[in-house]
Formats: C-alpha cells, sequence, structure tokens
C-alpha cells in the first residue's frame, strides 16, 4: 500500500503552493491512508484536474468470468499537486504510471471510499500542467446487473456495459462524473465472430490470434462516462437504410439495431419508427442528430427501462422488441420510451448537467420530448393525456412531507441514484409542459434549440438554463416560473371561486400546499404558477388565464354572468391541483360526461386527492367516481378504473359495496372504442368487480396461451395471470413458473413476477421467494417478485420474516440499483407500527444499500400517511355506502 503525508494532503487542497520550473519536483514522505479519507471528496471532485481525452483498451470475452483494460488520460492539472482524485470502484490494478514532460514516474492507486473514490499519488510533487496517466487493470465481470455485466441466455454469453449513473467507474478508471466531459478513443478486443458496439462506428479490425479480434472505433465527440458503451455478444445485427440528410442535418446517419440470436426480427417496429422520429426532433429542435451513428440494442437483461449511451441507445427486451402478442398499451410504451431516449442524444448527452442535481435537464426534457414529438407524429393518437397522467403521478410522491426539489444538491455518490425518480422525470416534465402551454410552443421550443446550440458537447446547470431559455426567449418570466417549481418541493393547490354581482363576473384564484389527512406539511410555500381555467355559464364559455404569483389573484370573466361549471387547469396542462366550492363541484360532477378528456383526467385527480386531503366529502366524491365511468374517452375510463381499485384497497374488507357501486355505474355505459379501455375494463370485471364470467374466460385464455394454443394480449398478461394463479391452485402455479423458463418473451416474465405473490397457497408463496434465493427467475425481476408477495395480504408476514431473516442474502439477488429501494417493500403494510423493526433492519447499513436513506423516510411517511387516508375512508364511506344500490 502506498503512503503519503499529512502535509501534502494538505498541499493538494494549497493550489500550487510547491511549483517549480520543472515538471516533478518535491519528494513525497509516506504516510497512513487513513488521513486521506478524512479529506476524500464524498461526491464532486475537486476542480485540480480535469480530462482532455482517453485512450481505452479493453479485452472482452463474455464467456470468462474476468476482463482486463488498459486506458490512458490526459489530464490537465489546474495546480500543483502530489497526486489526483479520481474514480475506479473495485479494479485490481497492476501498474499506474504518470508522464509529464518527457519523464515517466510510477504512481500509486489507492481506493479511499468504497464509493469507488480513488487516490492516485505521485512520488514527487507536480507542477500545473498536462499529465499523462497510463493505468494497467483486471476486474470480474459485474454479477448484479451493473457497471460492466455478463449475462447468458439461449446458451450465449453478452456482456454489456450499464454505465449511468455512477457505474462507469466499475470498469474504467477515470473522471466519472456528468460535467467531465472528454473525446473516448476506443479499442476492444473480442472472440472472433462476436458483435462489439461502442459510441462510434468501428473503423478497423484485425486478427488478435488464438480466435479473437481487435476493432478501433472513431474518436468520440466529448463524453461524459455515464454515456459509455460496450455491448459484446453473438447478437442479431438488423441493418435499415441509413437516416436521409435533411434540412437540419446534411450527413445520413447509418442506423442499426441488435438483439441476442433470435430476436432480431422483433426490433422491426423500433427501427422503422426511428427516421420519421428523427426528423421531427431536428425540427422541432432546429438542431441536428449530433452522433455519427444510431444503434439500438435490446439487451438480454438491463436492470432500467432503458439508458441513453451516446449513439448506442440500450434497452430492456420488455421495453423496445415487439412480437405477435403485443398489446396496444405496450405499443404506446415502446414509442414513448424510444423517443424519450432519442431526446437524450440533445438533452443530457449533447448538453450535459455538470451535477446529478440537476438531472432534471435532462430526464425532464427526455419525457417532455415523448409527447411533444409523438404528437406531432400521431395528432390523434392522444399522447397528450398521457403527459397528464404522468404528471398526476408525480403528485404522489410530491404530496410527501419530505418530497425533494425537482432540483436538490446532492453532496454524496450514495445519493445520485436517489435523484432517478418521479420528482425528476414526471415532475420535470409537467412543469415543462405548463411553460410550453402558457407560454406557447412557437416561444419554448426554438428557444430550447438556441439553449442546445450555446452549450453543445459542453455542460450546463440549472442557472445557466434559467438564464439562457429567458434571453433566447425574449421572455424572462420563463426562467422564473422554472426556477419557482424546480428549487422548492411540493403540488400546489389552487382554489377557483366565483365571484359575481353587479354584472360582472370574476374568478378568484388562491393558492396553497397540497396537504394530505394525516400529513405533517405546513403552509407557506407559494409559487409562480401559470393559470388557466375553463369555464362555462349555460350556453356561454370561454377560458381566462393569469400568472399567479402571490397568495390571490382576481380576474375578470368576459362574456359570463356567473360561471357555474370550471376546470381551474385548462387542458391539464398545469402541474397543480385544484378545489373549487361544493356548488361546483357538483355542478362540474353533474357534466363530467362533457368534460374535454384531459381536463376530466385532472379533475379526477383533483376530487381523489381533494378526499383525502378531507377538503371534498364521500358523498361528493363518490358521485364523482361514479359519473367518471361514464366518460366516452378510453384513457378517461383507464384513470378512473385506477381511482375506484385505490378506493376498494382503503376500504379493504368493507369494499363489497363500493363494488357495486361501480359494476351499476358500469352497466350504464357503452363498451368503450379503444382496445386498451377495452382490456383494462375486462381486467378491471375479473379482478377488482370479481365477476366470475369475466375471471373464467381470462383464465381460459391462459391456459390456451400456456399450452401453445393461442395468444394472450401483453395488456392482459398481469390480469389474466393473476386470476389464473388465485383460482388454479398449485397446479397453476407450476405451469406459470415453467412458462417463465420456456416462454421466450421478456414482457410476460414481468408479468409473471409481478403475479406469482396471487398464488393461493402458503406453499406456493414459499416456493415463489426461493425463486428469487436460488436464481429460478431472472434478476432484473426478482424485486418485482417480492413486492408481489408483499402486496398479498395472506403471504405478507411470513415473506418479511423471510426477507429480515437474511436480508443480505435477499439483497444480494436483487439488482444493485434496487437494492436502495428495498425500504418501500414495507409499504405493503399500511402500518406505522412497523416503523421501528424497519428502522432497526436498516440501522447498520452496508454497501450494498448506500442511499437507501431517502427510500426510507419516505417509507416511514407513507405508513402513516397510508393508515391515517385508510382511516378517514372507512369512516367517510360507511354512512355513504350503507344505502343499498338504486337500481
Amino acid at each position: 500500500m502506498r503512503f503519503l503525508t499529512l502535509a501534502c494532503v494538505a498541499g493538494l487542497l494549497l493550489l500550487g503552493a510547491c511549483a517549480q520550473r520543472s515538471a516533478w519536483t518535491v519528494p513525497v514522505q509516506p504516510v497512513d491512508v487513513a488521513a486521506l479519507a478524512e479529506v476524500a471528496p464524498s461526491g464532486r471532485l475537486p476542480g485540480t484536474a480535469r480530462p482532455q481525452a482517453y485512450r481505452v483498451t479493453l479485452d472482452l470475452d463474455p464467456r470468462e468470468t474476468h476482463f482486463s483494460g488498459q486506458v490512458e488520460i490526459d489530464i490537465q492539472l489546474a495546480a500543483a499537486t502530489n497526486g489526483i482524485w479520481l474514480h475506479g470502484d473495485d479494479l485490481d490494478v497492476s501498474r499506474v504510471t504518470a508522464t509529464a514532460g518527457r519523464e515517466t514516474v510510477e504512481a500509486g492507486w489507492d481506493e479511499i471510499l468504497d464509493t469507488g473514490v480513488v487516490w492516485v499519488s505521485f512520488p514527487r510533487r507536480l507542477e500545473a500542467r498536462r499529465v499523462t496517466l497510463a493505468i494497467d487493470y483486471t476486474a470480474p465481470f459485474d454479477t448484479s446487473l451493473a457497471g460492466l455485466f455478463r449475462v447468458e441466455s439461449q446458451g450465449n454469453w453478452y456482456a454489456l456495459a450499464k454505465s449511468e449513473s455512477i457505474q462507469a467507474r466499475r470498469f474504467l478508471p477515470g473522471f466519472d462524473e456528468p460535467g467531465l466531459k472528454a473525446p473516448f478513443h476506443v479499442t476492444i478486443t473480442v472472440p472472433e465472430g462476436m458483435h462489439a458496439i461502442a459510441n462510434t462506428p468501428e473503423v478497423a479490425r484485425e486478427a488478435a490470434g488464438d480466435g479473437f479480434e481487435t476493432i478501433r472505433f472513431a474518436p468520440t465527440r466529448p463524453l461524459s462516462t455515464y454515456l459509455l458503451s460496450a455491448a459484446v455478444g453473438n447478437f442479431d445485427k438488423v441493418e435499415r437504410p441509413d437516416l436521409p440528410p435533411n434540412d437540419v442535418r446534411r450527413a445520413a446517419i447509418p442506423l442499426t439495431g441488435y438483439a441476442r440470436a433470435g430476436k432480431g426480427e422483433e426490433l422491426a417496429f423500433a427501427l422503422d419508427l426511428t427516421p420519421e422520429m428523427m426528423r421531427v426532433f431536428e425540427e422541432m429542435l432546429g438542431q441536428p442528430y449530433p452522433y455519427e451513428k444510431l444503434d439500438i440494442i435490446a439487451a438480454p437483461q438491463w436492470p432500467s427501462g432503458a439508458t441513453e449511451l451516446a449513439a448506442a441507445i440500450t434497452y430492456r427486451e420488455g421495453r423496445i422488441l415487439v412480437g405477435p402478442n403485443t398489446g396496444p398499451s405496450l405499443l404506446r410504451s415502446v414509442k414513448e420510451i424510444h423517443a424519450h431516449e432519442i431526446a437524450h442524444m440533445w438533452f443530457g448527452n449533447l448538453v450535459t448537467p455538470p451535477w446529478w442535481d440537476d438531472l432534471w435537464l435532462k430526464e425532464g426534457f427526455a419525457v417532455w420530448s415523448e409527447t411533444a414529438v409523438l404528437s406531432i407524429m400521431e395528432p390523434g393518437n392522444n399522447h397528450e393525456l398521457a403527459a397528464v397522467i404522468d404528471g398526476i403521478r408525480a403528485m404522489s410522491l410530491d404530496s410527501l412531507k419530505g418530497a425533494r426539489a425537482v432540483a436538490e444538491p446532492i453532496d454524496r455518490n450514495e445519493d445520485v441514484r436517489n435523484a432517478y425518480d418521479a420528482i425528476t422525470y414526471s415532475k420535470g416534465q409537467s412543469v415543462i409542459r405548463m411553460v410550453d402551454a402558457y407560454f406557447g410552443p412557437e416561444v419554448l421550443r426554438p428557444a430550447l434549440g438556441r439553449y442546445i446550440a450555446r452549450y453543445a458537447d459542453g455542460e450546463a446547470d440549472s442557472a445557466r438554463f434559467y438564464e439562457a431559455i429567458g434571453r433566447a426567449s425574449g421572455e424572462p418570466e420563463i426562467g422564473r416560473v422554472f426556477e419557482s417549481f424546480v428549487t422548492q418541493p411540493g403540488v400546489p393547490v389552487v382554489r377557483a371561486r366565483p365571484v359575481c354581482g353587479a354584472g360582472i363576473a370574476k374568478i378568484e384564484f388562491t393558492q396553497s400546499r397540497y396537504r394530505p389527512i394525516g400529513s405533517e406539511i405546513q403552509s407557506g410555500s407559494q409559487w409562480r404558477i401559470p393559470v388557466c381555467a375553463t369555464w362555462k355559464d349555460g350556453a356561454n364559455g370561454g377560458e381566462v388565464c393569469a400568472l399567479l404569483s402571490g397568495a390571490k389573484r382576481t380576474v375578470d370573466v368576459p362574456g359570463a354572468i356567473c360561471p357555474e361549471i370550471i376546470v381551474p387547469n385548462s387542458e391539464g396542462s398545469g402541474y397543480y391541483r385544484f378545489d373549487l366550492p361544493a356548488e361546483n363541484w357538483r355542478a362540474l360532477t353533474e357534466n363530467f360526461a362533457g368534460l374535454e378528456a384531459r381536463e376530466a383526467l385532472v379533475s379526477l385527480d383533483s376530487a381523489q386527492a381533494g378526499f383525502n386531503a378531507g377538503t371534498l366529502d364521500a358523498e361528493e366524491y363518490l358521485r364523482l367516481l361514479e359519473a367518471s365511468l361514464t366518460h366516452p374517452h378510453g384513457t378517461v375510463l383507464i384513470t378512473a378504473l385506477n381511482a375506484w381499485d385505490s378506493l376498494l384497497l382503503q376500504l379493504g374488507e368493507g369494499a363489497d359495496p363500493a363494488r357495486a357501486r361501480a359494476a351499476a355505474a358500469l352497466a350504464d355505459r357503452e363498451a368503450p372504442a379503444e382496445l386498451e379501455a377495452q382490456l383494462r375494463l375486462r381486467g378491471f370485471e375479473a379482478g377488482s368487480l370479481q365477476d366470475p364470467a369475466a375471471r373464467a374466460a381470462l383464465v381460459e385464455e391462459v391456459d390456451a396461451f400456456l399450452s401453445g394454443q393461442g395468444q394472450l394480449s401483453s395488456d392482459l398478461y398481469t390480469y389474466a395471470l393473476r386470476a389464473a394463479l388465485e383460482d388454479g391452485g398449485t397446479a397453476m402455479f407450476d405451469r406459470v413458473v415453467e412458462a417463465t423458463s420456456r416462454i421466450d418473451d421478456a414482457v410476460f416474465l414481468q408479468a409473471a413476477a409481478n403475479t406469482l405473490g396471487a398464488a393461493a397457497a402458503p406453499e406456493d408463496a414459499a416456493r415463489a421467494l426461493d425463486l428469487i434465493y436460488d436464481g429460478g427467475i431472472s434478476q432484473q425481476v426478482t424485486f418485482s417478485l417480492a413486492e408481489s408477495l408483499m402486496n398479498n395480504p395472506d403471504h405478507r408476514a411470513a415473506t418479511w420474516a423471510r426477507i429480515t431473516g437474511d436480508f443480505p442474502g435477499f439483497t444480494s439477488r436483487l439488482p444493485a440499483q434496487s437494492r436502495r429501494a428495498t425500504p418501500r417493500l414495507a409499504r405493503a403494510f399500511c402500518d406505522p407500527s412497523v416503523i421501528p423493526d424497519l428502522e432497526a433492519l436498516f440501522a447498520a447499513g452496508s454497501r450494498d444499500l448506500a442511499g437507501h436513506e431517502r427510500a426510507l423516510d419516505e417509507t416511514k411517511e407513507y405508513l402513516t400517511l397510508c393508515a391515517a387516508q385508510q382511516d378517514h375512508a372507512r369512516q367517510a364511506f360507511g354512512p355513504v355506502l350503507a344505502d343499498p344500490v338504486q337500481e
């Protein structure tokens, strides 16, 4: 082990104190490495060193357990130093040298923090100048779907790099943070005949002897390490015509798909979607696609839905492959995730946040782009409704007292993954969509293009974005609205109250922070809210808009006598909930079937939130829930069914009268026109309403599907498997488990993991848990299987006892990036009495659970709120549901 003096450590922090005329100067005296741990950066690296270029050579054979690499990094030093902080996680480094000028010296390598923070020490002090590090190392392929990992499928081995967010350090020494971008020159040696995929096109290939070949790739543009791709294996390669030049881009772009052997044809849908999608992106932003090629990779296993590795986008199979059973909901999802990842080529890859606290600048814009681009490509396909639902989803997490801001400081590497949540993604896109709607696409979107051009190949934080977007758009208020929502947590509630008299109609808007029953949230937050309200007054109607920047604002309503029907969130474009006086809620309920679909969605959410906050009584809420089932639009119906599911769960064993009310309301409506809604309705009738005929039909379809005698829409997998497992006993459990290895469909595998916990027999539940421990099911779905078991009240206690009895054994079978989320499994209890045991379980902590604190805090608050709202629902609905359903 190599040692440094405390004086030299201090000298690192005193920039340039000992610089001399020659490159290498004062010798360094050794000291215990423990001293370095006291000053090691737990988050961002100090600004002493910045990478200028990487030259990377990797020997990757997925059939082996280990790989080797060599990397040279050209580094610019801003000050004289005794060494350099950088990253490398559990790498077996055999040699490090540092070259400055014409002199090369041996350097030391010590991993100081277990998050992969490394001190590279010099034997003598080095002045501020350029230095080249050369590092030789080996490492095992990761076994938890992180960093550079390998997986086997159908007898073939594949190696894949999952670099985001701070996992590149697991296979490559370097500066593993987003703002430290540099070009990469990559060479990979692989078994002869295997494909190798990187961020740039292959430029040379030569035999390497003994059945191997070496592939050299073109140098990249400046890249962050989290965007690095390395994929090796016997992939099916699916070539498509180049993306042709257009008015924005002069060069043609090669387009290629890769999937594991035998799956290549299922990439056709995504590949064929790409040319038009790319054209729309480029024209919308006025900026060309920035890379030399585009590869679409369906990974045999992948820990997340997809990752925007530059020019080599990598997806979990179930999110991108389209086969014969793919249902309409999954097709929509494929379109959305593909648009999301292509958006990243500009938002994140070309212009990069300097640190993870500004993750929204890439993820929020990528989610927003899904709707923006798909609405242009398919203007009648309801993509705007998906964006509204996505924003509503964020509000659930944002309703917690401990909710974080969209952009919140991240001080530790352990907390980086905590920024990957609905606040960053869904709230981020909702705020962007609100600004786009209020100020106009003709204002925001060209300004985004100019922002991208200004910071291309560089980095920009939120402050730079606010300034740049205000300047580029000519609307400084845009930046202020963004900042208002990005820098503070919580969901605004806008209360709209008509004020009428003397022939003048007004609407008074007031704002506050949403606070559900049981919450300790304190009022006082205020936002700059772009509010638009749709109103009707008899035959008259219209819209009024205002920027609500204070606690209250009153707006004239021209043409109205006194607005009766008010939806204070026109087209569902605002990130806020609303409240109304009782008579206006009643009018809205009576006219619910006639509401514009997006406005129906936000009205339903605001009513549900109002009931959970105690501001809307149970009878009024139930009337609106019943009315929501009559809305003609299929997406509204799906959302209404989800709201009914939430209520039935709250009511528990006393839910039968509510089921009867829902069944009666559905009996009065026509079948929905949309196939997605038809399939969701079948699932609701079979599962939530426990309708015998609906259940029998689904079980029959599962039986035929598992026997290879019929097809089953992927949209029905979860509903049908749950019904079959609940009713079919151990024989059906065995059939479903057997099918997970026989049916080569990642979507079916995920659905099986989501439903195996529905098995009735305790011994089958125990066998389901065995699948996690003994590797009997793919690691990428183990967390979902555990959730499924916890969500079944009959198996919850036994599952929890076994999980907590061997917690390290359980967490070792989860994907690495899922382990910090394990506190959320306890949400199934809906009981704050489990909090002390939960705290004790995580008190010791471990490297595998690093960053779990946020999930633990959220879960503790959730348990308290869940119990309070469950009690509220049962007490409030008791008298209301006591009345029989009127036939």
